[in-house]
Order: structure tokens, then C-alpha cells, then sequence
């Protein structure tokens, strides 16, 4: 069982690493459209419509598809102080309960999300000025919560298990 969960866990890493390099493209493209919209701008007077609005809802898809890599990995800004100086075991459990504990707090974002698309998607919701549907948006943000938060009990239980297998040796 502590075998197929790691192997799960890699499976994970490189789905994950995939949604992450979409996202990437994916800024890519909006950095690439608002240097156009500025130099249009600047040089012609004549801007891209609806920039402003595509890029700020396109920020939060992108976010959250780097989140269930960035989270598997540990890719993110860590200052660690005091766990570092724990003996291996004792990390792994902290890792394990802390990923449990970031599974549920983006479970609830995620449901929430959940049910914001829901009312999204019902009454037809747009940005103000170009009438941009957000619903697509939000639907791609809470699946790519529900990823991450998948994320993080695969990390948490694989941590556990590390956990284990150190102590049987």
C-alpha cells in the first residue's frame, strides 16, 4: 500500500507539473496581450478592449493551476525555523498533518467556489464593461481547488507513510 500511494504521489507530481505549464502559457499570453494593450495604447491611442477584465480573471485560473504543483512539491516560499531541527520522523508527520490541514482549508474554498459557479452559471454573471462570462472562469479555479486539495491528502499520506516506514527500520 505504501508503494502504490508513492507511486500516486509521483502520478500526482507530473499531472500537476502539466496544469502548471498550462498556467505558465497561460501567463505567457496575458503578459504578451498587456504589453500590446500598452504599447497600442501609448502609440495609437487605439487599446484592447477588455484586457484589464480578461487578464484579472485569467490571474485566478492561473493561480490556481500552479497550486496543486506548487503545494505537491513544496515549491513555495518556506521559512523554516524550527521543524528543520526535528528528527526526520517528526518532520514527516508535520508535513503529513499539514497537508491534511491545507486539503481541508481548500476543500472548503473549493465547495464554496463550487457553489459560487453554480450561481454564476444560473444567472448568466458577467464583467462589467465587455460582459466577459465569468462562469467558465470560476468552474476552472474550483476544479483546479479540488486538485489541489487532492493534493495535499496525497502529500499528507504519503508523509505519514515515509513517516512509518523510517520508524520500521
Amino acid at each position: 500500500m505504501v508503494g502504490a500511494l508513492l507511486a500516486v504521489e509521483r502520478l500526482a507530481i507530473t499531472w500537476t507539473r502539466r496544469l502548471a505549464l498550462a498556467g505558465g502559457w497561460m501567463l505567457l499570453a496575458a503578459s504578451v496581450v498587456t504589453v500590446a494593450d500598452a504599447l497600442l495604447r501609448k502609440l495609437f491611442s487605439r487599446p484592447i478592449q477588455g484586457t484589464f477584465e480578461a487578464t484579472e480573471l485569467l490571474q485566478a485560473v492561473i493561480i490556481f493551476l500552479a497550486l496543486p504543483f506548487t503545494g505537491l512539491t513544496d515549491a513555495h516560499a518556506v521559512l523554516d525555523l524550527t521543524v528543520n531541527r526535528l528528527p526526520r520522523r517528526a518532520q514527516m508527520v508535520i508535513v503529513g498533518l499539514n497537508g491534511l490541514f491545507c486539503a481541508a482549508v481548500l476543500g472548503l474554498l473549493s465547495y464554496e467556489m463550487g457553489l459560487l459557479a453554480a450561481e454564476y452559471g444560473r444567472t448568466a454573471r458577467t464583467t462589467i464593461t465587455m460582459r466577459i462570462p465569468i462562469y467558465p472562469f470560476i468552474v476552472s479555479v474550483t476544479a483546479a481547488g479540488w486538485l489541489a486539495a487532492l493534493g495535499f491528502v496525497i502529500q499528507g499520506l504519503a508523509a505519514f507513510c515515509r513517516a512509518a516506514k523510517r520508524e520500521s527500520r
